[in-house]
């Protein structure tokens, strides 16, 4: 193996055309740095590019090609910078110096920085430029909702829209239930355990949709037609006027629910 390896895996990324055209900057001048200071071919670094897009990939060894692929495709799911010499080649990566980064768009797969190499400095200040260069590109939402306590405040809205859900549910039910003792408590008893049986599969669901809404690496691409920007800043401002407009009505319908309770009893 190489004498020296550094590998990190990376979170949290929104990637838009400058941030890419940046990335790749900083790869090729470290690709550069090396094969400057090598005579042997044997261990002189190639770069080749991987784009994923549209169900289908390609390798390519001219970024202009690799660009081409990225700017027209529909869907990016996938870019990789890879930079090999032929002694790793030959040997499987077992010598020689070696460089990757690999973008995955899917909330599955695994996005990482791989150097590699017999220079420690070179591996070092190779890893340390790429890293700063992805690191610019953080996104706070996505760093907030990938995390362990997303599930914590998952559970604790599902138990609290639950229990209100439970107790509408038992309002409604309960005039149908005359002839039993405590026909509203019974009510709320049932519909409580159908939820508590169904809240497993919902939350798994939930936290599996926050993983595809907030995926660790994302493209954003620019070029698209400025009808596409106006009908997005439109959805996201629908959003928010939504989001409101249903926190008012639960907080209304929460209140609904919790004032008969406080005056009358199962």
């Amino acid at each position: 193996m190489p004498g020296f390896i550094s590998d990190v895996m990376v979170k949290n990324l929104v990637m838009n055309d400058d941030a890419i055209r940046e990335l790749h900057d900083v790869f090729l001048r470290r690709v550069n740095a090396h094969n400057e200071k090598t005579s042997d071919v044997e261990r002189k670094l190639t770069p080749t590019y991987i784009v994923r897009f549209d169900n289908r990939g390609y390798r390519s060894f001219s970024v202009d090609e690799a660009w081409a692929y990225f700017k027209n495709a529909d869907k990016v799911e996938r870019l990789v910078l890879r930079a090999d010499c032929p002694a790793g080649i030959s040997t499987h990566q077992l010598e020689g110096e070696q460089l990757e980064v690999r973008l995955d768009a899917d909330h599955q797969s695994i996005s990482h920085i791989i150097v590699g190499g017999e220079s420690r400095d070179w591996v070092e200040t190779t890893f340390a430029a790429l890293e700063v260069a992805l690191n610019r590109n953080k996104s706070l939402a996505t760093s907030i909702f990938r995390t362990e306590w997303m599930a914590l405040v998952v559970q604790l809205i599902g138990v609290f829209f639950g229990l209100l859900l439970c107790l509408w549910l038992a309002t409604l039910s309960a005039p149908y239930l005359t002839t039993v003792e405590y026909p509203r408590a019974l009510s709320f008893a049932f519909w409580f355990l159908v939820y508590s049986n169904l809240w497993g599969y919902i939350q798994h669901r939930a936290i599996a949709a926050i993983s595809v809404l907030f995926p660790n690496v994302r493209f954003s691409r620019e070029g698209g037609h400025w009808t596409q920007a106006v009908i997005r800043k439109g959805l996201e401002i629908a959003g928010v006027a939504f989001f409101i407009w249903a926190l008012s009505w639960i907080t209304s319908w929460a209140a609904s629910i919790i004032a008969p309770f406080m005056t009358t009893s199962f």
